[in-house]
């Protein structure tokens, strides 16, 4: 996956949206609602209502501090992933027949991260910031051992320890309206992996005021991840402006997770065997529910796309693969006549100066149309 990857961003480059993220789930807004559909914010789902015949009927979302709302539906798709919806939305009679309750190699949570969130004083070009993504492995080509020896560390361990594997990007590099924004400034985010457990005990604790151990154990992390930083871009040291580091449970509590996972179950060989394939789809075994989201497929937004495109093909009863296949035919034909119709305009427009010339008109007159020709 990781060379499919790296051939994509060589070949055909990256993507980034103008204005961030947030644009992508901005524009989806309009979409749903000429559609008739709503989107709620700050109304997160606490269960997957059931009834007494085992189909799933619609959703409880909280309302404010203390109330609820359920909304009804003919069919619940879910994209909270397959650990959280089976084992925090549904009740547990309900999950023990999904399947998934059961432990299996195949299906399991994935790693969780360390994420630095850093600001600087300076715009790209004046900090001499890549637009590219780095994964940087500098300890070792063996990758697979670097890792399960870091993963293997205590939390304590690890935080006094080089980090030997980043991810790293500015986001303020890639879009070329940041700078709008946000005058003279740059950001970059950095992300290691991390066991859950390294910050479980904090779980329960409220956000930004998890104590000052919590505290000074995620910093430590955060100035490990800085030094790789300065490794590449030695440049930058002196010049940050800002500085936050979230973990793994950081990502349960603004996510959903269970196990502060980087990208719901993990992306393992056992995972794409058949035996789990086929348990990892967007029919459930409990009617009226369907799954969509990286779990159906993959990871990233390529992935995500994929996986609603199966599930609204198993709520409608339609192949809606065929249906794009016959829309980008449509679009290339379009596309085909256009420019045909193009280049036929373009031969009548010579054809007519040739006929122009042949009648005799003065060379001042051909001049003059051959200019606006």
């Amino acid at each position: 996956m990781q060379a499919m990857l790296m051939d994509h961003f060589v070949s055909h480059g990256g993507y980034y949206p103008r204005g961030g993220a947030s644009e992508i789930a901005f524009h989806m807004i309009p979409t749903i609602e000429a559609a008739g559909g709503r989107v709620l914010v700050r109304a997160p789902v606490s269960q997957i209502l059931v009834n007494d015949a085992g189909h799933a009927t619609g959703v409880r979302v909280k309302k404010g501090q203390d109330s609820f709302v359920d909304i009804f539906a003919a069919a619940v798709v879910s994209n909270a992933g397959v650990s959280v919806t089976f084992e925090r939305l549904l009740p547990k009679q309900i999950a023990e027949k999904s399947g998934f309750l059961t432990p299996h190699k195949g299906v399991h949570p994935g790693y969780s991260c360390i994420q630095a969130f850093v600001g600087f004083e300076g715009t790209k070009a004046e900090l001499g910031l890549p637009a590219h993504n780095i994964w940087y492995f500098p300890e070792s080509y063996d990758i697979d051992k670097v890792a399960h020896d870091y993963l293997s560390l205590s939390a304590a361990e690890a935080a006094e320890t080089t980090v030997p594997m980043m991810f790293l990007s500015f986001p303020s590099a890639k879009d070329p309206t940041y700078n709008e924004r946000h005058p003279g400034k740059s950001a970059a985010i950095l992300i290691t992996l991390c066991q859950y457990d390294w910050f479980a005990q904090w779980e329960e604790e409220r956000v930004k005021n998890r104590g000052e151990e919590y505290t000074a154990l995620k910093m430590a992390f955060g100035r490990q991840m800085l030094q790789r930083l300065y490794d590449l871009y030695p440049q930058l040291e002196g010049k940050i402006e800002y500085l936050d580091v979230g973990t793994s449970v950081s990502q349960n509590y603004y996510v959903g997770y269970s196990h502060g996972e980087i990208y719901m179950l993990d992306h393992h060989r056992e995972r794409f065997q058949p035996e789990a394939t086929v348990m990892l789809r967007s029919d459930t075994l409990i009617p009226g529910l369907y799954l969509t989201g990286q779990d159906v497929m993959t990871c990233g937004i390529s992935g995500v796309l994929l996986a609603g495109v199966i599930c609204a093909s198993a709520v409608l009863h339609r192949n809606f693969f065929f249906d794009l296949l016959c829309f980008l035919g449509k679009a290339a034909a379009k596309s085909f006549m256009g420019k045909k119709s193009d280049v036929e305009q373009q031969e009548k427009e010579k054809e007519n100066r040739e006929e122009v010339v042949g009648n005799g008109y003065s060379n001042g007159s051909v001049n003059e149309i051959s200019k606006t020709g």
